[in-house]
């Protein structure tokens, strides 16, 4: 079997991927959800999953090994891939803290037990075509297309990788900006306040606390972040679940939703 056949499955395998986590989750919210952390339409730990399951379970010998391999392989793929890019990026996209029996969020039984028998199908319904597709193409016609993949492959990782770290730089700087001289800043705007509406401090102190000056300064600063983030660092922040990061987590959420509220907004005046 050569290297470049079971790329070719790889990418395939991936963009069946896609297609089954978008049109599930589209499903689930009833509105598009395009899945993935990558630019192309692939996942690519369903590709690793799905050749991993050809290369390992072709020669065991009955559906139960094949199911309890696949289950265990898929266990270990999702924690270790989960643990990995929430480590290098800080963000999450999956997270299983709401269903049962799960670990840390990263894997659950039920999902596990799915992806058992996401292998069985996989490995005697779908990959005997998948093979035959492969098969009639001859090795001098798969070697560029190979090439093709990879090349369009890594491209897409590295640009989602510098979106990825350019997001936790900006989030790092939005948080450093909200809370520089916090206190300072609250003082000087109490002082302010109460010289133009002759207010005594403590009166304004008790009407605008520390927290809600502290929430203000918060949506300016995510204004100015979100209005220098180009196209493929929203794509990147639309497209994780959450950050887990402490630091990075209510304030990946708050810019999650203030995107998702700015695009409603753009849609609903290009209706008109």
């Amino acid at each position: 079997m050569h290297f470049t056949t079971i790329f070719i499955w790889f990418v395939l395998y991936s963009i069946l991927g896609w297609i089954y986590e978008t049109i599930f989750c589209s499903v689930k919210t009833l509105k598009w959800d395009n899945r993935g952390m990558l630019i192309g339409p692939y996942c690519p730990i369903y590709g690793v999953g799905a050749v991993l399951d050809v290369l390992v379970c072709e020669s065991l010998p009955n559906y139960g090994a094949v199911f309890l391999t696949c289950m265990l392989g898929s266990a270990v793929l999702e924690y270790s891939t989960s643990f990995a890019t929430e480590k290098l990026f800080h963000a999450v996209w999956w997270d299983y803290s709401n269903l049962p029996l799960n670990i840390k969020g990263r894997i659950c039984l039920p999902c596990s037990l799915g992806f058992g028998a996401a292998g069985l199908i996989v490995l005697y319904g779908i990959h005997p075509y998948m093979a035959r597709v492969t098969d009639a193409l001859p090795l001098y016609w798969q070697e560029p297309c190979a090439l093709l993949l990879m090349a369009v492959f890594s491209a897409d990782c590295a640009l989602t990788a510098d979106s990825l770290v350019a997001l936790n730089v900006k989030l790092e700087t939005t948080l450093n900006a909200i809370d520089s001289h916090i206190s300072e800043r609250y003082d000087a705007f109490i002082e302010n306040t109460r010289q133009n509406l002759s207010e005594g401090l403590v009166t304004l102190k008790e009407k605008v606390s520390l927290e809600e000056f502290r929430e203000r300064r918060m949506m300016e600063e995510l204004k100015n972040t979100l209005s220098t983030m180009n196209w493929n660092q929203t794509r990147a922040l639309r497209s994780s679940v959450s950050f887990r990061h402490a630091k990075y987590s209510e304030l990946g959420s708050r810019m999650k939703h203030a995107l998702s509220f700015h695009r409603k907004n753009t849609e609903g005046q290009d209706s008109r």
